[in-house]
């Protein structure tokens, strides 16, 4: 077992060249579209120096678990505990109800350090934009503490039951490790994103290195190692962008880099890129890159909520600075006490300290978690606006779900309550199931019932998916499995196609809204850009309208409900509570621009003998400005793009038409 330990200025400057990355990449500035991948790089880092530490002390029979935990808590809870106190303030006077209750769960499981679960678990279609969560960054933390408490129990059972094959027994973990990665990245990208399975080959390269990686003798070949590992680095840094799978195989870019770097690092000839990497400037900013690390993303999260819209360029560099002032004072008045010959507390002290902070900041998130963000700090008429954020479709737990074995006719369902058999069917994605409440009402008052066939994110489309976000074709199965049911049952004669339709044709958001660009794919084709993405939707439009009819029922087509682009009770909650002016606003000039590719689609389906066509848009955009609020001043969304019982109760006139339709 090979393990060095003297001190290396170059791996302060490798930090600084991972978390500065990071930092411009979340302040939005666009040339680092692949800066996420300085995590990546903090990866590698770690597995080395931790294992560099670790290995010395089993082979020296001198590794002692409460005195690594020690350095680990001195390390990363005087900062970590600060930011997270700070936040959690900040919070309390920034952040909606909603937003405060799950940003107490982030809390207290990022005190625990496992925010990566709870992450991955909220990677839903109805929770809120990841990018507005204050604490979202904790993740990558929790991968790495998950590692300090594994590893050194790995290396102990290598030593006492493989006989000290450290490497091995570590190459196969990396092996491991990164096939799941791989397979992962596209089958469950969430999963591989946040957990630790699929991230443990990052760390596991930096353990390589430090157990058994040679230095480079040739002091040519050592120039040419670590040009080649900042190349790959910056490579990945300038040209990944946010749709590029990963951690997968592309994270292979920036680790391989990072150990080239580190190889070529090792030894007493220092390189070009080293001697860069050492320079003072740089290595102050690696030195002070956890505590930058910590700050910046909360700094610029509260800073959006805040001002309720993306920061320009101007504010995101104010921000960056700002954040560079905090790390620095986090690093010299919080950091730096508790490190060192006169570091404050003793060992029990830091163990004592650690569990009081941990134990307080749990209860402070259960606090925000169990009292539903505690929505008495909210005056009565900001408190009602907000809580629209919350009025999701009380069926949408009960009723929906893409697993196509569920999707059965006994299990579907019914819109109301009568006693009588299904005539319609109402097959669509999330902006269906935002109006079933209001089709279920018009259908009750007409004396009829109907079926509810909706899964968010999937279009009422017959051989299409989203490979990005739909690896498995769950929603192509979704689909056939309405059809089948469709074709069974005679006595369903009308079937009413609501969706987003702009998001599925263009496969793009709409506004400030945030989130991922998805195109289609069927059977000949996956659509790799928009104009592309608008064939393969009307090509599959087409053919399920022809095929609906073609099994004898009537289609109605309900055009798309228009997008907002920013969370609206959010917005106006808080414009209200802080008494600042908000500038949302959605004219029907911009409607239409979205609509103006696929509106003719829709239009043209509905020539068909029985297709039939309806615009909400006649409604809720019938005036030069598209309607946002109630007569009492509520919002119609409940967050960007879905109606509230609000919105979805104007547009009961219509969806009687569309009941009626003959």
């Amino acid at each position: 077992m090979q393990a060095g330990h003297n001190y290396r200025p170059d791996i302060d400057g490798l930090r600084a060249l991972a978390v500065l990355p990071v930092v411009f990449y979340h302040a939005g500035f666009e040339s680092f579209s692949g800066g996420y991948v300085g995590v990546d790089v903090f990866f590698v880092i770690s597995g080395y120096l931790i294992t560099s530490i670790i290995a010395r002390e089993i082979e020296s029979d001198t590794f002692s678990l409460s005195h690594f935990y020690e350095r680990r808590a001195r390390r990363l809870f005087p900062a970590l505990f600060t930011v997270l106190a700070a936040t959690a303030v900040g919070s309390f006077f920034l952040l909606m109800p909603w937003e405060l209750e799950d940003f107490g769960q982030s809390l207290a499981t990022t005190a625990i350090f496992s925010s990566n679960f709870l992450f991955f678990t909220e990677a839903g279609y109805f929770d809120g934009p990841a990018e507005m969560k204050p604490l979202l960054h904790t993740w990558s933390l929790a991968i790495e503490e998950q590692y300090y408490l594994l590893f050194p129990a790995f290396l102990f059972a290598v030593r006492n039951f493989l006989g000290g094959r450290y490497i091995g027994a570590t190459a196969g973990l990396f092996i491991a490790s990164f096939v799941i990665s791989v397979w992962s990245t596209y089958a469950a990208p969430d999963a591989a994103f946040y957990l630790l399975p699929s991230r443990t080959w990052e760390l596991m390269l930096g353990s390589l290195i430090a157990l058994g990686t040679p230095m480079i003798s040739k002091a040519g070949l050592r120039q040419f190692t670590a040009l080649l590992g900042v190349a790959l680095v910056l490579t990945a840094v300038f040209l990944f962008q946010h749709d590029t799978r990963f951690p997968g195989l592309a994270a292979l870019v920036p680790c391989i880099g990072t150990a080239l770097i580190i190889i070529a690092g090792m030894g007493s000839q220092s390189t070009a890129v080293g001697k860069l990497l050492s320079w003072k400037p740089i290595v102050a900013v690696g030195l002070i890159s956890y505590s930058l690390y910590l700050w910046h993303w909360p700094v610029l999260v509260l800073a959006k909520h805040y001002l309720l819209r993306p920061l320009d360029g101007l504010e995101a560099s104010v921000l960056v600075g700002f954040s560079l002032l905090l790390a620095y004072v986090s690093w010299r008045f919080v950091e730096k006490p508790f490190r060192g010959k006169d570091a404050l507390l003793d060992r029990r002290g830091v163990f004592r300290w650690s569990g009081g902070a941990i134990l307080g900041l749990i209860v402070i998130g259960l606090v925000f978690d169990e009292t539903e963000g505690l929505s008495g700090r909210l005056p009565a008429d900001v408190a009602q606006i907000a809580a629209v954020a919350d009025d999701k479709p009380p069926e949408r737990k009960r009723c929906e779900g893409i697993d196509p074995a569920e999707v059965t006719y006994q299990r579907v369902c019914r819109l109301n309550e009568l006693e009588v058999p299904p005539s319609f069917a109402v097959w669509g994605d999330s902006h269906a199931m935002a109006l079933m409440p209001n089709v279920g009402t018009v259908a009750h008052d007409l004396g009829l019932n109907g079926l509810n066939f909706s899964s968010n994110g999937c279009a009422p489309l017959l051989g299409v998916h989203r490979p990005r976000r739909d690896p498995e074709k769950e929603c192509a199965a979704f689909s056939a499995a309405v059809f089948d049911i469709l074709r069974q049952h005679a006595e369903v004669e009308h079937v009413i196609l609501i969706a987003r339709w702009a998001r599925h044709a263009h496969g793009t958001t709409f506004g400030a809204e945030i989130g991922e660009t998805y195109y289609l794919a069927n059977a000949a084709m996956a659509a790799a850009s928009e104009q592309e993405n608008l064939v393969v939707f009307d090509e599959a439009l087409q053919m399920t309208v022809a095929e609906l009819v073609s099994i004898g029922k009537r289609v109605s087509i309900v055009g798309s409900t228009p997008e907002v682009g920013v969370h609206l009770p959010d917005v106006l909650a808080k414009s209200l509570w802080h008494g600042r002016p908000h500038d949302v606003e959605l004219t029907r000039q911009a409607y239409v621009a979205r609509q103006q590719a696929v509106a003719p689609m829709l239009v043209q389906a509905g020539f068909a003998d029985a297709v039939y066509y309806f615009d909400p848009a006649n409604v809720l955009c019938a005036g030069a400005q598209c309607l946002l609020v109630s007569d009492e001043g509520m919002p119609l969304y409940f967050d960007d793009n879905h109606l509230s019982r609000y919105g979805g109760k104007l547009l009961e006139p219509l969806l009687q038409q569309v009941l009626n339709t003959q």
